[in-house]
Formats: structure tokens, C-alpha cells, sequence
């Protein structure tokens, strides 16, 4: 899906190939973010290591215009909770994400 994305934005044709305008690169690149991390997940799994995906939600910040439902302080503290768990409270290769600053499993 990235590489097709990529071609598609060196030929010029995303717009017309049905790419969303809003957003597609940082969609695109969280895309490949999670499914690394998954492969990663399955890769360190036999080391006793935990890999997971955290989106903090629609955080406060300069990217968001300064809207959001929480701030950066808020959204660092959930990560900081979820990085400290010990790994055997923790499964590996999920996906988490803030909402209402409680931590739900996507996946």
C-alpha cells in the first residue's frame, strides 16, 4: 500500500487514482507504522519483548490547530502508563488508543 502510494505521488496521479486529499501521507505513514510494529511484535516475541502501537487520540498540539479533546501533558501521561506496564499485564502486537484518556485495545 505504501509503495503504491509512492508511485502514485511521484507520477502525480494520486489525486486521481482516488487518494484522499486530507491527511493521506500521515495516514499512509501510520499505516506502515503499524503494520511494522506488528511484525516486530511477532519477531520479539520469543525474546520476552512487547511491542505495541499507542495513538494518544485528537491530542492538543500545533499539528491539530490547537483543537483536541485532551492535552499533550494528558495523552504523554496514558503512554507513559501503557510503556510502564509490566509485560506479563501487557499482550504484544496490539494497538492502542485514547479515548476519553482511557486505553482500548483496537485489535
Amino acid at each position: 500500500m505504501v509503495n503504491l502510494f509512492l508511485a502514485s505521488v511521484r507520477e502525480g496521479t494520486w489525486k486521481s487514482q482516488g487518494w484522499p486529499e486530507t491527511w493521506t501521507d500521515y495516514a499512509v505513514s501510520k499505516l506502515a507504522l503499524n503494520a511494522y510494529s506488528s511484525v516486530l511484535a511477532k519477531r520479539s516475541q520469543r525474546f520476552g519483548l512487547v511491542v505495541n502501537c499507542f495513538c494518544p487520540g485528537f491530542t492538543r498540539t500545533s499539528m491539530t490547530g490547537g483543537e483536541g479533546t485532551h492535552t499533550a501533558v494528558e495523552a504523554a501521561e496514558l503512554a507513559t502508563r501503557l510503556a510502564l506496564l509490566p509485560t506479563e499485564e501487557l499482550p504484544t502486537g496490539k494497538f492502542y488508543i485514547s479515548h476519553n484518556n482511557v486505553l482500548r485495545s483496537k485489535l
